[in-house]
């Protein structure tokens, strides 16, 4: 399922970083269904959800289809409100290919200051889904 238009739209992407890095600035729909049953009332982004949208927007980066193959690490730091942070950045510290796919590193944070960071993550995506 793809969550770019609906759950979630991109805003811009990230200009200015350091070679090797690369980003997006999106806009969360507090709107959206997911919304309305985690949690009625206090709406919480899903983790799978921001995950799903690291692969949809590493795949927009890198101009070709990927999949989330294994998660080496995904660490929560605070919870996304799209009420309280409708617009949030997703920062690729690095990408780098790997036998068979990809490693991607980065982080989740508050746009106004990367470091305030909602989730630190490194995923494997691969081509072709398992």
């Amino acid at each position: 399922m793809r969550l770019n238009g609906d759950f979630y739209s991109i805003e811009s992407r990230l200009e200015g970083l350091p070679q090797g890095q690369s980003g997006f600035n999106v806009i969360l729909n507090p709107d959206h269904l997911i919304y309305k049953a985690h949690f009625p009332g206090q709406p919480v982004t899903p983790g799978v959800c921001i995950l799903q949208m690291i692969q949809e927007l590493l795949s927009e980066e890198m101009g070709i289809l990927l999949f989330i193959n294994k998660i080496k690490n995904a660490k929560f730091t605070s919870m996304i409100s799209p009420l309280a942070d409708r617009r949030i950045s997703v920062l690729f510290s690095s990408v780098t290919p790997e036998e068979g796919g990809i490693k991607a590193q980065g982080v989740v944070a508050r746009p106004d200051n990367v470091a305030d960071v909602f989730l630190k993550f490194s995923v494997f995506l691969v081509k072709e889904p398992f």
